[in-house]
C-alpha cells in the first residue's frame, strides 16, 4: 500500500525527500494547494506522514485508524545524535541559535526543527548534537519524548486558535518536560554547562534578524514579534531605550491566534495599525492615539518626519505577508525607499 504525505509545506517536502531515498511510494494531500487538494480515501494508505500544522482534531481522528508519523517521531526513532529540545512562547529561536554557536566551538551540532532546518534532512549526518526548536504544534503531536535534554523557556497565551484554550496550549508545551533531563534555564552559557558539564568561553554571540533589531540608531525592526507577550516585551525595551524621547509603534497581523485578546499599551506616543486586519487590531488595543492605514507604505509616509520608530507587529502575518521574514524584509526595504535611511 502507498503512504500519504498530509501537508506539503517545509515539513511535507522533507517527508517527500525522506520517502524518495527509501523508495517508498506515496501520494500528497494538502487542502490549501490546488494540485494536491482532491479528496483522498485515507483507508487506502498504510502510513500517513503528518505535518505539524494539521488541525489537532483531524490529527486525532487519523491516529484512531491509521499509523500516523510526524518528522519528530521518525527523527527520534532513527537518529543517533544527542537530542536537545527547546521550546517556549518567545525567544526559543534565539536560544537555540546562541546555544548552537557555543556548542559548535567544541563539537559538531545540527540546528533543526521549527527554526527552519527540516529534521529528516539531518538524520545521522555525523553531528554529535542536535538542537531542535519545538513548536506547540510539534509537541502536541509528539507520541513519545526521546529527548536527552528538554528546555522550557516560558509560557504565555499563544496559538489559541489551534489549541482552543490556554490550558491545552500549556499542556502541549509542558510535554517537553518528560525528556530525560529538563531545565527552565534561558541563558545559553548555563545551558551549555548543564549539557556538556564544561564551561564555555565568552564569545560575541550573533543574533537572528528581526528580533528587536536596530536597523538605524532610531528605527527598530522586531518583525518576529507574533504574539502579545513579545509585543509587550518590545514596548518595555523601547520605553527603556528611548526614555523621554517619544516613539511611534507600528502593529499589524491577524489577532485571531490569541482569540482577539485585549491589550493595553503604554509608552509610545502613537500606534500605527495597517493591513487587512487593522480594524480587528484596533478593537484589541487600548491606547490614546491609534491610527489606521491601508498598508506599510502609507504608514511610513505618515511617519516620514518622525525620529523614532518601532516595528513590532505583535501578531502573525495573516493576509498581509507570507511570514515574519517577508514582512521584516519589506519593512527594511521601505525604510530605505520611503525614509531614505
Amino acid at each position: 500500500m502507498k503512504s500519504l504525505i498530509y501537508g506539503y509545506g517545509i515539513t511535507g517536502k522533507s517527508f517527500e525527500r525522506y520517502l524518495l531515498k527509501r523508495n517508498i511510494d506515496y501520494d500528497i494531500y494538502d487542502e490549501n494547494i490546488s494540485n494536491y487538494s482532491s479528496n483522498k480515501d485515507f483507508s487506502k494508505y498504510s502510513k500517513i506522514y503528518c505535518s505539524p500544522g494539521i488541525p489537532r482534531e483531524k490529527f486525532k481522528l487519523l491516529k484512531e485508524t491509521h499509523d500516523v508519523l510526524t518528522d519528530l517521531d521518525i527523527f527520534f526513532h532513527e537518529d543517533n545524535s544527542i537530542k536537545i529540545g527547546i521550546t517556549g512562547t518567545n525567544r526559543k529561536s534565539t536560544t537555540c541559535f546562541h546555544l548552537s554557536q557555543l556548542i559548535s566551538q567544541k563539537d559538531s551540532v545540527n540546528l533543526i526543527g521549527n527554526i527552519g532546518k527540516p529534521m529528516l534532512d539531518k538524520i545521522n549526518n555525523g553531528k554529535k548534537y542536535s538542537i531542535i526548536e519545538l513548536s506547540s504544534y510539534q509537541l502536541d503531536k509528539m507520541s513519545n519524548n526521546h529527548l536527552d535534554y528538554g528546555v522550557l523557556l516560558n509560557i504565555a497565551p499563544d496559538h489559541l486558535d489551534y489549541h482552543k484554550s490556554f490550558e491545552d496550549y500549556q499542556y502541549a508545551k509542558e510535554k517537553i518536560l518528560s525528556a530525560k533531563k529538563t531545565s527552565f534555564e534561558s541563558d545559553p552559557y548555563n545551558l551549555f554547562e548543564w549539557i556538556t558539564e564544561k564551561k564555555s568561553k565568552k564569545i560575541e554571540l550573533k543574533n537572528l534578524p528581526y528580533r528587536f533589531e536596530f536597523i538605524t540608531k532610531n528605527i527598530v525592526n522586531d518583525s518576529k514579534s507574533t504574539n502579545s507577550d513579545s509585543l509587550l516585551y518590545a514596548i518595555k525595551e523601547a520605553n527603556s531605550f528611548f526614555q523621554e524621547d517619544n516613539y511611534s509603534l507600528i502593529v499589524c497581523g491577524n489577532p485571531a491566534k490569541e482569540l482577539f485578546a485585549k491589550i493595553t499599551i503604554e509608552g509610545p506616543q502613537e500606534i500605527i495599525v495597517f493591513g487587512h486586519h487593522r480594524k480587528d487590531i484596533k478593537r484589541c488595543l487600548t491606547h490614546k492615539k491609534i491610527l489606521e492605514f491601508v498598508n506599510l507604505n502609507e504608514s511610513l509616509l505618515y511617519l516620514k518626519d518622525r525620529q523614532n520608530i518601532v516595528f513590532s507587529p505583535g501578531y502573525p502575518s495573516g493576509k498581509d505577508y507570507i511570514n515574519f521574514e517577508e514582512r521584516g524584509a519589506h519593512f527594511n526595504f521601505l525604510i530605505k525607499e520611503v525614509l531614505g535611511d
